[in-house]
């Protein structure tokens, strides 16, 4: 049965964020590694990485319950990756902005627990006006609980994003769109989410750990 099409128009504050958060350590030029063909992350044998968190997942939709999540990062996307993001999704759509950001250097892995982990192209991390830290990280592909996925989906919503947002104590939660797709309003020019799952997964106690 044909799961109904969810318009996260509330901009999840994600993708909005994702192609326009700044900071300066966003800009650092850590070093790169090697996305693999299959656009599985390297997890192990990489570069050192920079952040490192564990989370609880729970998946929104019916009986599909709670999982851990693990999430490292290499390095930072650069101004010049945002902005060339940016572009692509303003004049060629979803579809190319994907297909560039497969292009772009691995900057870290997300892993859920019993999977293999998924490759990270882009990271975000930027401090908003009242003191909170807000984090964006998108992958080239979709973000599955489950273990499986509708057919033909992946090839219209291709897009992970996750958004995870800390207080000033550190205190952490934040969401995953495991299935998504990007598009830009034509009258608002506001960008917008379509979640193919409905709801996005619900990230809990996230914990920022020593890399």
């Amino acid at each position: 049965m044909h799961k109904k099409v969810a318009v996260l128009g509330v901009s999840l504050g994600i993708l909005a964020s994702l192609l326009s958060c700044s900071s300066g350590s966003s800009t650092a030029n850590g070093p790169h590694s090697t996305p693999e063909a299959a656009g599985v992350a390297s997890t192990r044998g990489g570069p050192p990485m920079v952040a490192y968190w564990t989370a609880w997942a729970l998946n929104m939709l019916g009986g599909g319950g709670g999982t851990t999540v693990t999430i490292g990062l290499y390095r930072w996307s650069s101004d010049a990756e945002r902005s060339a993001l940016i572009n692509i999704l303003k004049t060629e759509g979803n579809e190319q902005l994907v297909a560039d950001m497969s292009q772009l250097p691995q900057v870290g892995f997300i892993m859920t627990q019993g999977t293999l982990a998924y490759a990270l192209y882009y990271a975000r991390e930027s401090t908003l006006p009242d003191g909170t830290k807000q984090v964006v990280l998108a992958t080239n592909r979709p973000i599955s609980f489950a273990g499986s996925l509708a057919p033909g989906t992946a090839q219209k919503y291709d897009l992970g994003v996750v958004e995870m947002h800390f207080d000033k104590s550190g205190k952490g939660e934040g969401k995953i769109i495991g299935m998504g797709m990007a598009t830009i309003d034509k009258e608002t020019g506001k960008i917008e989410v379509n979640n193919y799952q409905g709801q996005p997964t619900r990230l809990m106690q996230i914990k920022e750990e020593k890399p």
